[in-house]
């Protein structure tokens, strides 16, 4: 099976990294190293086709800032990962050799580069990171503004009643014999990107064949989400814990691939069976969600924009960078590494 996720969230606090979650315990990670444009992603998603014609299945860990590029793969039955080791997720090794390496994509450059290329690229360095940073701020100011604009918290008897219609999800689910140790791992699978709200709704349907569509406020779903997490660990079930990319201490999705069942928050399904989470929203209060829903959506949009632009800077930086590349030396390079893995 192949999957795909993030690992990085544009998020209230900037960037939101699980890159420490990755690969699992165990693995073998190769960290590439490189500028721009240098060729990091197709060296990854070579690798990963070749996986798949071999059979394996693969995991794909897709960049939030720009989703048609990779920062990652996995195969779980190798036991080997690659992953984008630049910013804004660094990596090193724990231990150099035992645990994981370096695959050094940078010396395939010519150089030096001119001093106009030189000036060229810190000035565009600079108008980039100056584009996340007001990105950053919109999203902070959404955040801000649905934590302002949020509903009363549940009341005991709503809570109760959350916990319940859960509950009752998951006893409809016969059959399954629960796992000794639970497993919980935690993966974006939406993300504030150039191209806008990217929804991973294909993955989510893909894993599971129930999904449980939860309809109320944000923050009500987030709490429901959490109990579900909670109550399938008690229950020894393996999960997939999904953050709000906006802001990470929310939940919006609890898959449980091992009984093919998810809990979702956003998105429209097939088939999907509803929960309603909450009471009914007071009439006085609700112009004034309306409001703030539609100044939210301004706010994103805005992000969204910073994010393009500094999609289309990041762009004109990657091609000071591949005037420099030998890609044909690369392309064999990436040829013998695929040979090497698969032998």
């Amino acid at each position: 099976m192949v999957k795909t996720y993030f690992l990085g969230a544009n998020s209230k606090q900037g960037f939101y990294s699980l890159y420490d979650q990755f690969p699992p315990a165990g693995a073998f990670l190769h960290i590439i190293k490189g500028g721009p444009g240098t060729g990091k992603s197709g060296f990854m998603r070579r690798i990963g086709e070749a996986a798949e014609k071999h059979g394996f299945d693969v995991e794909y860990v897709l960049c939030s800032g720009d989703p048609d590029s990779l920062d990652g793969v996995y195969i779980p039955e190798l036991g080997t990962a690659w992953v984008d080791g630049t910013a804004p997720h660094v990596g090193e090794p724990r231990c150099f050799a035992v645990d994981a390496d370096y695959v050094n994509i940078g010396q395939f450059l010519t150089l030096p580069f001119t001093a106009e290329e030189k000036y060229y690229v810190n000035q565009i360095s600079r108008s980039y990171k100056a584009l996340y940073d007001k990105a950053y701020g919109y999203i902070c100011a959404a955040a801000a503004l649905r934590s302002a604009a949020v509903p009363s918290p549940l009341s005991d008897k709503e809570a109760a009643s959350a916990e319940k219609k859960i509950n009752a999800a998951l006893d409809r689910i016969h059959g399954v014999t629960a796992t000794d140790t639970a497993i919980e791992q935690t993966r974006f699978i939406r993300a504030a990107s150039c191209l806008g709200d990217y929804r991973l709704c294909n993955e989510i349907s893909k894993l599971c064949k129930l999904i449980y569509r939860l309809e109320g406020a944000a923050v009500h779903i987030s709490a429901a989400l959490k109990y579900a997490a909670a109550e399938a660990r008690l229950r020894g079930l393996d999960t997939i814990c999904c953050p709000s990319p906006v802001d990470p201490e929310q939940l919006e999705a609890v898959l449980i691939p091992g009984l093919s069942l998810a809990f979702v928050g956003f998105g429209d399904y097939e088939n999907a069976q509803r929960i309603k989470i909450g009471g009914t929203i007071p009439k006085e209060n609700r112009a004034e969600l309306r409001e703030a829903a539609k100044l939210d959506g301004k706010l994103m949009e805005l992000a969204y924009l910073k994010l393009r632009q500094a999609k289309a800077l990041h762009d004109q930086m990657e091609s000071v960078y591949k005037a420099h590349m030998d890609f044909p030396a690369l392309t064999k390079f990436t040829d013998d590494e695929i040979k090497r893995i698969f032998k």
